[in-house]
């Protein structure tokens, strides 16, 4: 058995193929991004720090010591490297470490990893306090 679907858009108009029903499910199954191997330039880093700063100052409301501690956190972890991996091996990845973390577009990473400070430590200079006895946050 055959049915419609929808592949796609033209302008205005929608294109429409035949496909076999056991085929459909198989395409439409997300699979997990494949994360090119490169590190960031000096020029990315230094915009991805700029870029961190400036949410978390206008964002978060954390200046000065907050921000130093964030600072600490981002430079330890990976230096602002948004295409940063983990050296132990494990999945983290980007700027802020995330395991798991898929993304690589730095502001992304960004609000991944203060949204996680923020939930699990409440501000970053108690993450940053964790990150010194334990290596990581």
């Amino acid at each position: 058995m055959k049915r419609k679907t929808i592949v796609g858009v033209g302008v205005g108009a929608l294109l429409a193929v035949s496909m076999p029903h056991t085929l459909s499910p198989v395409l439409s199954q997300k699979k997990k991004p494949v994360i090119e191997q490169r590190h960031a330039t000096w020029e990315e880093k230094k915009a991805n720090k700029k870029l961190a700063k400036r949410i978390a100052w206008a964002g978060y409301g954390w200046r000065k010591m907050e921000w130093r501690c964030i600072d600490y956190i981002f430079t330890k972890e990976s230096k602002y490297d948004h295409m940063a991996k983990n050296q132990q091996g494990s999945s983290a990845f980007g700027i802020g470490q995330r395991l798991n973390e898929t993304s690589t577009d730095p502001l992304t990473q960004i609000l991944h990893a203060y949204k996680y400070i923020v939930h699990r430590y409440e501000t970053p200079c108690r993450a940053m306090r964790y990150h010194l006895r334990n290596n990581h946050y």
